[in-house]
């Protein structure tokens, strides 16, 4: 039943978002190949046009990053605290194959994302300046730098999976009232992320703590970077049994 419910998070999100990853793609390459036939441009108009090529690439990429967000707050919100929710509830499976499964769904679309983000980054790039990236760099770079990318990885992971568990948690919140509920869950949000950002703001200011830095040598940036995975680690934990304490036992649906 949890892989089930895990098919149906993707069957079920609307055609329009594998749509507009293709466009932003597309649309990366002919803005690097309008890029690239615009570099022997007068200084003066390469500059006003490269502006307005970053300013539609800047706006593609915001774009992507709030639908994402979107269909983050829509597939959760909208199957577990809306109407929809009745339904949900009362299927043979737990709290926490439900919870599982938004966030496999909602994990997956954001990867994806982020992957696309970092496609068309790349793209741009090698259409308009060729010789900015060396392919015989890159393996010397990946050996010599391993342990660390790894850490940045699992780090990124995890940041990612902390962020949706942050918005679950604000959305459970927030349909505690029976009113505003969309405004109370934005304002859960920020307050949450304020407090976790005084409580890192006091840790990090503590001589003792580490923190990710090169100025410290390999050593301290590989330190700081496992400080912060078990951040992310705590962070989650809170997150999820949060919303599953709310999605529990205390249910207001409307």
């Amino acid at each position: 039943m949890f892989w089930n419910l895990v098919r149906y998070e993707f069957k079920n999100v609307n055609k329009w978002y594998l749509a507009l990853y293709a466009a932003v793609l597309i649309l990366s390459a002919l803005i690097g190949i309008q890029a690239q036939s615009l570099i022997k441009l007068p200084e003066k108009n390469l500059s006003v046009l490269l502006v307005f090529l970053a300013t539609v690439f800047g706006g593609l990429m915001i774009t992507l990053a709030i639908s994402t967000i979107f269909l983050i707050i829509k597939r959760f919100k909208g199957s577990v605290y809306d109407r929809q929710g009745y339904l949900t509830l009362t299927l043979p499976v737990s709290e926490h194959h439900i919870i599982t499964a938004k966030l496999v769904g909602a994990f997956i679309w954001s990867i994806v994302s982020t992957a696309v983000l970092a496609l068309s980054a790349f793209i741009v790039l090698t259409l308009t300046a060729p010789d900015w990236f060396a392919t015989s760099d890159l393996i010397p770079f990946i050996r010599t730098h391993l342990p660390q990318l790894s850490l940045m990885g699992v780090s990124f992971l995890l940041n990612t999976i902390s962020g949706i568990l942050c918005i679950y948690l604000a959305i459970s919140i927030g349909q505690l009232f029976n009113e505003y509920r969309t405004a109370l869950s934005i304002v859960a949000y920020i307050g949450i992320q304020i407090v976790v950002g005084f409580i890192e703001l006091f840790y990090r200011s503590n001589p003792g703590f580490y923190f990710p830095s090169t100025s410290g040598g390999a050593d301290q940036f590989q330190m700081g970077i496992i400080m912060t995975i078990l951040e992310e680690v705590i962070l989650i934990a809170i997150y999820y049994l949060g919303t599953y304490h709310i999605l529990r036992n205390k249910v207001n649906l409307q």
